[in-house]
């Protein structure tokens, strides 16, 4: 990965497939960040509806518009879009999801603080909204605020049984710690970004801003209620994932409670997207 002279402070990139319903509002919530200095990035996975021709209709120097010959699949496309950034830091915002207006600069402002020094991964609280933009969740709050070492961030989320870092949109890491990692992968897929996470936590601590900077946007097109089903029986594998690596730490008794937890996760999370999936 190549680094200009000149490059932005931030890549944030958008991994877009079919999403002319709501693609629009997404890049209007990236390009009104109080934090200008960014890059975007926006990479088409191949799309059959108009997503392309709305995301070409903003006239901003910032963006750029990269189009696959092919369908990719999510991991693919994914790792397209964070495999030529010129940030110093990155952020992956998803074809439906929202950025609030201060996220990039509070997030930006943790990384390039002094006193926080070796953070690899800064998150934030993130509101849950409907297909038409209205709060549902305002505010998802699994974890306090601060700095969190990875082994106390792994033994919550698996005791949780569910995601506590946040989805994609939610995080904000450094470009260079790209290069160290595995990228994306979706032989779990409903934990595509939870390992993610992981790998960067390997290389540093997380950082939770607690308070709302994003939104995440369940509907019935998006791919975590096409995976929504599953979700149990791939939070386990996850699970068994992260308790075989002893650097974690994770106990029987973590086990334990992790699986209850899931469970009861799952079975609230289909009943949403299906009464979702009823309404649209």
């Amino acid at each position: 990965m190549m680094f200009s002279h000149n490059r932005p402070v931030v890549s944030v990139v958008v991994p877009m497939y079919n999403n002319s319903r709501f693609i629009g509002n997404t890049i209007r919530s990236i390009l009104g960040q109080s934090f200008s200095d960014f890059e975007l990035l926006i990479y088409d996975d191949h799309s059959t509806d108009d997503s392309v021709e709305l995301a070409s209709s903003f006239s901003d120097s910032r963006i750029k518009i990269f189009r696959s010959p092919v369908n990719l699949g999510p991991e693919k496309n994914w790792n397209r879009a964070i495999s030529d950034v010129r940030g110093r830091y990155v952020k992956l915002v998803c074809g439906d999801d929202i950025l609030f207006s201060e996220c990039l600069e509070k997030q930006v402002g943790v990384l390039e603080n002094p006193v926080h020094a070796g953070i690899s991964l800064v998150s934030c609280q993130r509101t849950i909204i409907d297909p038409e933009g209205k709060p549902l969740i305002k505010k998802v709050n699994f974890m306090s605020g601060g700095r969190i070492e990875p082994v106390d961030v792994i033994r919550k989320m698996i005791r949780m049984g569910t995601n506590i870092i946040g989805e994609p949109v939610c995080g904000l890491y450094p470009a260079e710690l790209i290069g160290k990692i595995n990228g994306y992968s979706a032989v779990v897929p409903y934990t595509i970004d939870l390992d993610f996470w992981m790998q960067l936590l390997k290389h540093g601590d997380l950082y939770m801003i607690d308070e709302p900077l994003c939104a995440f946007r369940i509907s019935n097109l998006s791919w975590s209620s096409r995976i929504g089903e599953l979700r149990h029986s791939q939070f386990l594998e996850f699970m068994e994932q992260a308790a075989s690596d002893k650097s974690h730490e994770v106990t029987d008794l973590d086990m334990f409670i992790g699986r209850i937890n899931s469970a009861v996760q799952s079975m609230t999370s289909l009943m949403g997207f299906k009464l979702f999936a009823n309404h649209e």
